[in-house]
């Protein structure tokens, strides 16, 4: 069975899912879902954009248990949070031959669809183990990422430092005879040779260290979209523990959201 879904303020149609007018980002005919087989298609039709998992996206498969914002990335209260786990139930219901209620329409003709109230929504519990397992993905992937950085910058150091001492050794064997001659000449050979080894050495380092910076950079960005709230999707920051998210139990914007 296909079904398509009209999503906006002014959405039309028998399936239509019409948000209130109060979300001023949402547009009046904002984005369609088609429905077949049990697969659901989001095309986005609107002028401040359709996010699914913090990316934006002009049409893609989505899952029901994607966060969908209509009109921005949830950033603020003129966006709409979509909830898709009622939606597709709607749609399994309206499309299996079994279900006494398939000959109801997926929404009421009052644009509402069972659960759409998300912004009544309290319990974020199963969602929150998504926002946990972002914190500790991204703690992890850092440390590596410092280590291996580390390690990178300090094997060249030694190996460079081990340079002039393999050279003195081998001045020292080869002209042990006449080492009172050679002194002076050896310990100017050894004081330039560490001080050109130094400065190859600094600009290496300077190049890695803006390497790493850029690394950890693209790695904040990665996660900080994944390490926000659920509900009004104001973004944690990565230095604030999961484990304080769980004890407060709530987030800390007063969204309304509950983690436990």
């Amino acid at each position: 069975m296909d079904i398509t879904i009209e999503i906006g303020k002014a959405a039309e149609g028998a399936h239509a899912i019409r948000i209130p007018e109060t979300y001023r980002w949402v547009s009046r005919r904002h984005a369609i879902l088609y429905w077949h087989d049990g697969t659901a298609i989001l095309e986005d039709r609107s002028t401040n954009g359709t996010f699914v998992n913090g990316q934006r996206v002009s049409k893609t498969q989505v899952q029901e248990n994607d966060t969908v914002w209509l009109g921005g990335p949830g950033s603020d209260g003129n966006c709409y949070r979509l909830d898709l786990r009622p939606l597709f139930s709607s749609c399994r219901m309206a499309e299996n031959p079994q279900s006494k209620d398939r000959s109801r329409p997926v929404v009421s003709s009052s644009g509402q669809y069972p659960g759409m109230g998300d912004t009544q929504r309290t319990d974020y519990t199963r969602e929150f183990a998504q926002i946990k397992k972002a914190y500790i993905d991204y703690h992890a992937k850092m440390s590596n990422l410092k280590k291996k950085s580390n390690l990178k910058m300090q094997l060249p150091r030694v190996l460079m430092s081990l340079i002039p001492i393999v050279v003195v050794a081998v001045i020292l064997i080869i002209f042990r005879e006449k080492l009172g001659m050679l002194s002076m000449v050896v310990m100017m050979l050894v004081s330039v040779l560490g001080s050109l080894l130094g400065v190859l050495t600094m600009g290496r380092s300077t190049t890695k260290q803006e390497k790493l910076a850029e690394d950890i950079l693209d790695l904040q960005l990665e996660y900080q979209k994944r390490y926000r709230c659920p509900k009004c999707g104001k973004e944690y920051s990565l230095d604030l523990h999961w484990k304080k998210l769980q004890a407060e139990g709530k987030c800390p914007y007063n969204c309304g959201a509950r983690f436990v």
